[in-house]
């Protein structure tokens, strides 16, 4: 992995994470086009990382979680399981992440989480923000992925988020005791712009590779 990547994540985890929260400094997200081999990304990861698992597209979507899951488990790294919780379940996951529209169009999913899974959700804006933050303290997300940080390959010629916008994202995040963690575009070549932000851990599709 990219050498000064990794250090500016470190640093921002080491200033910014919430005490005895789970996320590392470094997650990877999987992607059906961009990471087709999502197993060679995770062994390039420093050990204890973080695998977001999405594949939303896979033909044998199970199949490939569960192959994951088994590599997690040999790297030491905590999995969570992209809008599928009984998937998660069935796998015994670390976690579900949920997309940003499920706070909005069924919300009672966060009731349905059982205790000890880690729950993250997208988070686009302000507005998603508060209305997460908004729920009861038990059932409220460990962390928020706030993105676009950058350009992504993923949407190009997509807006990205200010700067200030992330920064008060994150420190809602901070008054609740929920990580914030950048997404969206992070490279070797722009990690530095994040040196002075509130973020606690970094994701991506393709760093880990870098």
């Amino acid at each position: 992995m990219d050498a000064p990547l990794l250090k500016q994540a470190r640093q921002l985890n080491l200033r910014n994470r919430v005490t005895h929260g789970p996320f590392p400094p470094v997650i990877l997200m999987t992607d059906d086009h961009r990471l087709p081999d999502p197993v060679a990304a995770m062994t390039k990861l420093p050990r204890h990382s973080m695998v977001v698992f999405r594949h939303y597209d896979h033909p044998d979507r199970a199949r490939l979680a569960a192959k994951l899951r088994a590599q997690c488990r040999r790297l030491g790294h905590r999995m969570l399981i992209a809008n599928d919780l009984a998937l998660a379940l069935t796998l015994g996951a670390d976690g579900v992440h949920l997309p940003e529209y499920r706070i909005w169009q069924s919300p009672s999913i966060y009731r349905q989480i059982p205790d000890g899974l880690i729950v993250t959700s997208a988070c686009h804006s302000m507005t998603t923000a508060r209305k997460l933050c908004l729920l009861p303290a038990d059932v409220r997300p460990d962390g928020l992925f706030i993105s676009p940080v950058f350009t992504t390959q993923s949407h190009p010629g997509g807006s990205t988020m200010p700067f200030d916008s992330v920064q008060r994202i994150a420190g809602i995040c901070a008054h609740h005791a929920i990580t914030p963690i950048g997404l969206g575009g992070i490279n070797h070549e722009n990690v530095g712009k994040l040196r002075r932000s509130a973020l606690a851990s970094l994701a991506g599709i393709g760093f880990s590779g870098a």
